[in-house]
């Protein structure tokens, strides 16, 4: 019990380890975006919709696209990490473990037959 207590103690401890974390990088992130924006602003009040620069302002967009997407991909790669590094088991881990014990249960209830009929044989000899 205390093992268990103690395994539990420890996981709730790295999320919440975890979740500062994130929580630090939100933030700097958010900071990070801010200044973006002001620049951009700052750029937009410059240009102030010029149609040369029509072409520049729709590559700016299309960039910071890629980079979110970027972003994402990365962040799911870091996700991937934390959970195979704290072995958290995924769902497909579970459905092969619950067939393997489905199996298990079948193949005690073919012996517990056999059981009974060498005992029903044994009696009746």
């Amino acid at each position: 019990m205390r093992a268990k207590t103690l395994l539990e103690l420890m996981t709730l401890s790295s999320n919440l380890y975890l979740i500062a974390k994130d929580h630090d990088l939100i933030e700097k992130l958010s900071k990070m975006a801010d200044s973006g924006k002001q620049k951009v602003d700052e750029m937009m009040e410059d240009f102030n919709g010029d149609d040369e620069h029509e072409g520049f302002m729709e590559k700016l967009v299309y960039k910071a696209q890629q980079a979110k997407e970027e972003f994402e991909h990365k962040m799911e790669e870091v996700a991937v990490t934390v959970y195979k590094k704290m072995n958290i088991a995924h769902t497909d881990d579970l459905a092969v473990l619950s067939d393997k014990l489905e199996k298990t249960k079948n193949e005690l209830e073919l012996a517990k037959i056999r059981i009974s009929e060498l005992e029903a044989k044994s009696g009746t000899a």
